[in-house]
């Protein structure tokens, strides 16, 4: 399929709208059902712009645990036309170990990608520094020049970088002597940096172009995400996995097992009167591509049946079980939404499946609530692109009014724009606050998860969770509802397993929503992001009910873009299957599983199994400034 015929396929229903996207990625290996009845090849490259601008010295949060940038494909290459495109716009012209650095750098961080003598300006200082920029192939850094001190004044990985633009005249016809002339470079955690050029023999467009390689790789080639040495071999993870444990599967890729999470929670594999553990329905994927291989459904339910519930789902992602309460028989499921379309289509192997569902509660004469986490709104107008919701007679259906990942990037992009007029001017500090309605989508998103707290523990019903295609706002439900509900998932153990279940292995679509190694910003949002910050919403609120600390969210949300690890890179539990990351990377989870000290909280002490009810009032809602704030000029982390 050409770029510009995949650019006449119609949006994805996660989107809450029927525009049009572009589709410039073949991700998924086969079509799956779509809800606008169409075919789509699932995840695109396209990401979202999620930039920055703060002039001040900004010293590395990474000494050794940051990440490089992972991506995926546009269309196809053979393995010798690959080899040669990744060679020619990433040559290696020197290496580390000839350059005296006054910095650490990672095992596998040894060839230097460019290299560029350069100015550097900060708001601090009147006189810009000069310097040389290096980048390697995990980051981009800033070394002062005699006469300054040696030093390191700009470290960041290079998947951390969101944005590079030119500043100042296009020609050298309007280019004046004292006015700002360069690249600016904006960065997904809130920092941002300034680097004059010289204005002559077009250095500016040289090092735009050499940074945007190798930055936006998948902005610019072509791979066959097929091959996974080809594809990680453009990233910075492949390198560190070789230096590190090159011949074994390191102990992060083994901390989640599907079977022992769900008979932990009191399902027995083969003899569970209400739910069956199958490992048979989805093996090798067959029934739905962004799902696991193992799901868990009703006893009572003919599986022959589930073929056609699939068809009637949008990317064919069925009802199935995320938590069960052995005391009370109470679940919380989760799917997509129902393919009605604006004829009310109705599927009969649907309906009978919610109601086993509702039948596995002991409870009986209940019905099974439905929890639509997007406004009612936005649900209808989905009907007009072929999904819909479900309008059943044995069901009670709520919408949450959880806004789509376009709302919510342009959101996280005015809390950027906030802080970095705050860091020169804090006059209008409160008001930009306000108007990015981030801690407003934040209370939306805890509001949605009580009340679904509320049903299944004081109501004792059993609820179905779902948004558009059931991968963003739906796992920000189901996951923060589980982190409330079960003791389990606030252990440290516990919290990365709740992750793994939840997020990667039912398919949320990491590469696309960070970006990772595309310039673009259409499909980019900060949908995990925001259950980071829900969590630490839970930690402020229950200090004592947690083995974790906060330090473990803020590393989480950097490995999440900087990508030094395997764990964010893919879409899928198929693609991660399929491209054997655990063979080419290492996990996030490895190195704090060694260093579990760092990350536990001192004033963990209730662990109990009692459920968390956090007060969602506006006032008791607090901004990250932790992770928000932290490379503001003058700003003293609390950690």
């Amino acid at each position: 399929m050409s770029r510009d015929s995949m650019k006449k396929m119609t949006r994805s229903n996660s989107d809450d709208d029927v525009r049009l996207r572009p589709m410039a990625t073949l991700i998924h290996s086969k079509p799956t059902s779509h809800g606008a009845g169409e075919m789509s090849f699932g995840a695109r490259d396209d990401g979202s712009s999620m930039s920055s601008s703060n002039e001040y010295v900004a010293l590395s949060s990474y000494p050794n645990t940051s990440s490089a940038a992972a991506g995926t494909t546009r269309g196809y290459l053979s393995d010798r036309q690959h080899v040669t495109a990744v060679s020619e716009q990433q040559p290696t012209i020197a290496h580390t170990y000839e350059l005296s650095l006054p910095i650490k750098l990672l095992s596998g961080e040894d060839d230097v990608k460019l290299r560029e003598d350069i100015t550097y300006r900060t708001n601090n200082r009147s006189v810009p520094y000069r310097g040389e920029l290096i980048v390697t192939k995990y980051r981009l850094m800033f070394v002062t020049k005699s006469p300054d001190p040696i030093q390191v004044l700009v470290d960041v990985p290079l998947g951390m970088i969101s944005q590079i633009e030119k500043i100042g005249g296009q020609t050298r016809s309007n280019i004046s002597d004292g006015a700002a002339y360069g690249i600016e470079i904006n960065c997904k955690d809130l920092r941002h940096f300034f680097f004059g050029n010289a204005k002559e023999q077009n250095q500016r467009r040289n090092l735009l172009d050499h940074l945007t390689r190798l930055v936006f790789p998948f902005s610019i080639s072509k791979a066959d995400i097929t091959n996974p040495i080809q594809f990680f071999n453009s990233f910075f993870a492949m390198d560190y996995k070789k230096k590190i444990c090159s011949n074994t599967i390191d102990d992060g890729w083994l901390l989640y097992n599907k079977m022992k999470d769900y008979t932990r929670m009191g399902i027995q594999q083969n003899s569970d009167p209400h739910w069956t553990i199958n490992a048979e329905i989805n093996k090798n994927y067959a029934l739905c591509d962004t799902y696991p291989d193992i799901v868990v459904l009703p006893s009572s339910f003919d599986t022959s049946r589930l073929q056609r519930v699939a068809d009637f789902r949008s990317r064919n992602r069925i009802p199935v079980l995320s938590w069960y309460s052995r005391e009370t028989y109470a679940t919380i499921t989760r799917s997509s939404q129902p393919l009605t379309g604006l004829a009310n289509r109705t599927c009969d192997d649907d309906i009978e499946l919610l109601r086993k569902i509702a039948d596995a509660n002991v409870n009986q004469g209940f019905k099974l609530v439905i929890l639509d986490a997007r406004p009612k709104v936005n649900a209808m107008a989905n009907m007009a692109n072929g999904g819909g919701y479900e309008d059943y007679p044995n069901c009670e259906l709520e919408f949450h009014n959880i806004q789509n990942i376009h709302v919510m990037r342009e959101s996280l992009r005015k809390l950027h724009a906030a802080v970095r007029n705050a860091a020169h001017e804090d006059k209008t500090w409160f008001s930009d606050l306000e108007n990015s309605n981030w801690l407003f989508h934040i209370r939306a998103i805890l509001t949605a998860a009580i009340r679904l707290v509320s049903l299944v523990h004081n109501e004792k019903r059993s609820v179905l969770v779902h948004c558009s295609d059931g991968w963003d706002r739906t796992a920000q439900l189901t996951s923060l509802a589980m982190l409330m509900l079960d003791a389990h998932y606030r252990t440290l153990n516990g919290y990365m397993i709740l992750i793994e279940k939840e997020w990667i292995s039912f398919g949320h679509k990491f590469f696309l929503r960070i970006g990772h190694g595309d310039k673009s910003d259409s499909e980019r949002s900060p949908v995990f992001l925001q259950f980071l910050d829900c969590t630490f919403q839970l930690l402020q609120q229950f200090p004592s009910a947690f083995e974790f600390n906060e330090k473990l969210l803020i590393t989480i949300a950097d490995n999440l873009y900087s990508c030094q690890y395997g764990t964010f890179l893919l879409n899928s539990d198929k693609l991660r299957t399929d491209m054997k990351v655990s063979e080419y990377t290492m996990s996030a989870w490895t190195p704090i599983l060694r260093e579990r000290s760092l990350y536990l909280n001192p004033f963990y002490t209730d662990k109990s199994d009692k459920v968390l009810i956090p007060n969602n009032s506006s006032r008791h809602i607090k901004l990250w400034k932790n992770y928000y704030c932290r490379y503001m000029p003058g700003y003293r982390s609390t950690l």
